[in-house]
């Protein structure tokens, strides 16, 4: 079948292609090393970031919030529903901010010639943090880290994009920003 990603012509087909990854239609992915498909932890996400990718909202991680629990090392572990992308209609993304908003969720939009963020905690153990969203040194830089085989016309798109992330700021909490994403790309 070879690579289907080189053959998206706009940020709509790699928001089509990652539906279908998502749901496991097809097997490889830009951003995932192997053929695993989406983390255990995500499968509940699977339908609201299928219709968020099919609507416009190409999806590049996400993580379900999580309280604090011991984990596989001992640690303390907590998490924060997060979920970050590229969203090439203005309208979308509108509405997708007005949505997180009016749920309380935070908001950051990185428009094409932002240069660096440096992010915000969104999981860490015991209280210091592990993983960041919203990190990023430019929009050349995560595109070439994120799209590597992805075709030209899809690229010069997203170079035009915002690169939007969305955070529930309370720690542990899973059931605000996802609903606040299914009633934004309605």
């Amino acid at each position: 079948m070879g690579n289907p990603w080189k053959g998206a012509k706009s940020v709509a087909d790699l928001g089509n292609l990652m539906a279908d990854w998502l749901e496991g239609r097809i097997s490889t992915s830009p951003m995932v090393v192997g053929d695993d498909g989406p983390d255990d932890e995500t499968r509940h996400l699977i339908p609201v970031l299928a219709a968020a990718n099919r609507a416009g909202y190409v999806t590049t991680c996400s993580q379900p919030g999580h309280p604090e629990s011991r984990g596989y090392d001992g640690r303390m572990w907590r998490q924060r529903a997060a979920v970050e992308g590229w969203v090439a209609d203005r309208r979308l993304l509108d509405r997708i901010r007005a949505g997180a908003k009016r749920a309380g969720i935070d908001v950051i939009a990185h428009q094409p010639g932002v240069r660096w963020h440096d992010g915000v905690p969104v999981t860490d153990a015991d209280r210091e943090p592990y993983t960041w969203f919203a990190r990023t040194d430019g929009h050349r830089n995560q595109i070439a880290y994120e799209w590597n085989g992805v075709g030209g016309r899809a690229i010069r798109e997203l170079r035009r994009s915002t690169y939007l992330t969305l955070i529930d700021p309370v720690w542990g909490r899973d059931d605000r920003l996802w609903p606040a994403l299914a009633g934004a790309i309605r």
